[in-house]
């Protein structure tokens, strides 16, 4: 029985990067399609941390006006106003 567990709990740990890395790679599909929607063109996700991909992903469906939600975007990414103005 706790050979059973312990190959369970092996096999789980074992998969669960996977899955994350899969869920992460979907989530960088949908900030592809849909950040240029809120004025952010050339962002390589690539270049982001899982965090912030994550945290902009969740900006993506929150209450927040679409002002805010690309005024936050941009504070993720470090752009400030004066540089998204001047592009």
């Amino acid at each position: 029985m706790q050979k059973l567990i312990a190959t369970a709990l092996i096999a789980a740990c074992l998969t669960t990067p996977a899955i994350a890395r899969d869920h992460l790679s979907s989530v960088k599909t949908n900030l592809e399609r849909e950040l240029p929607n809120y004025g952010f063109t050339d962002v390589d996700l690539n270049t982001l941390s899982s965090t912030q991909i994550m945290h902009i992903n969740h900006l993506l469906y929150s209450n927040k006006s679409v002002s805010q939600i690309r005024g936050n975007i941009g504070a993720i990414l470090g752009d400030s106003l004066i540089k998204t103005l001047f592009k």
